[in-house]
């Protein structure tokens, strides 16, 4: 059974004057329909984040914190960009950004993009895939190729070594659930053997839009404490406009849009407001009310001989 890191979870946690993590939904759009992800039932618009508007995120984050870390992850697939995901990276990259991630699936990698990727910077790469076997996975994620992604990876995995490129970390990574629990040490076997880090976590809730029975469980044992998400991190969606964090995937409840306020403002605004709020052990608000991913901020990373949680 993997349990909640929250030890780990507490040690991240402190006022920091610009956000640590920076998410960044580089396009709204997803290739799949993932049962433990609330995309298949999203509401709001979709499109793709201009260039003009990831370029402001960058510069600010150069300036502000260039030793943050920016993530291309919250709803869409950013391999959906094709060869566009590459400029993006290597935009950050120019300016400093300490640490690029890019979240995948891995079903859109194929041609000369995986080249390209472990060529362009990239700092880590976070493959999910959630499963050991084509049965569970074709359960897990809905239209996607378990053999597919598979090639995929492993085929990145050489071009890495080919290229002696130390620099780029390939993450494997497994959000535990029910369908899946059974796999967890063959798939951690399996990605070790091949040379990748694998990344094991319990599945989010996502505001309780999902049901997550692990974390439904711990929270009844736990005393509440102040969420890694709030306090660490900043969500933009593909359209500029920020989310409270990535559990508000609808941007419901957005402190402001890049169109009318800089990252620094609404980190020193609305956020700080909310954030106050959680280190005084107020939660009495949406979407944090009913929410339990504060349990589940921190991962287990898997190394040879060698385990990590962050």
């Amino acid at each position: 059974m993997i349990k909640p890191n929250l030890e780990g979870v507490k040690k991240t946690l402190e006022e920091y004057r610009f956000p640590v993590d920076i998410i960044v939904e580089v396009t709204g759009y997803c290739n799949l329909r993932c049962i433990m992800c609330p995309y298949p039932n999203l509401k709001r618009a979709k499109g793709n984040m201009d260039f003009s508007t990831f370029q402001k995120i960058v510069d600010e984050t150069a300036k502000e914190n260039p030793q943050a870390r920016i993530w291309l992850a919250i709803m869409g697939e950013p391999l959906m960009l094709g060869e566009q995901i590459v400029e993006l990276i290597r935009y950050a990259k120019e300016k400093d950004i300490k640490e690029i991630c890019l979240n995948t699936n891995a079903n859109l990698m194929i041609g000369n993009l995986a080249g390209k990727l472990v060529e362009s910077g990239l700092d880590k790469i976070l493959i999910s895939i959630d499963a050991a076997s084509k049965a569970v996975y074709d359960k897990i994620r809905v239209g996607g190729d378990f053999e597919c992604v598979r090639s995929n990876v492993e085929r990145l995995l050489d071009i890495k070594e080919k290229n002696n490129n130390e620099h780029l970390d390939v993450i494997t990574q497994f959000i535990v659930m029910d369908e899946n629990e059974h796999e967890v040490e063959t798939f951690k076997t399996h990605w070790l053997e091949r040379g990748a880090i694998v990344k094991i976590r319990p599945k989010l809730g996502w505001g309780n839009a999902i049901q997550s029975s692990l974390l439904d469980n711990v929270a009844k044992k736990t005393e509440r404490f102040p969420c890694a998400w709030l306090t660490r991190t900043v969500s933009i969606h593909w359209d500029g406009s920020f989310s409270q964090c990535d559990a508000d995937y609808e941007g419901s409840h957005s402190p402001g849009n890049l169109n009318a306020n800089t990252i620094k403002e609404v980190w020193d605004g609305a956020l700080a407001e909310r954030r106050k709020r959680h280190w005084k052990g107020d939660y009495d608000f949406e979407p944090c009310k009913s929410c339990k991913d504060w349990l589940a901020g921190r991962s287990y990373f898997f190394y040879p001989e060698k385990v990590e949680s962050r």
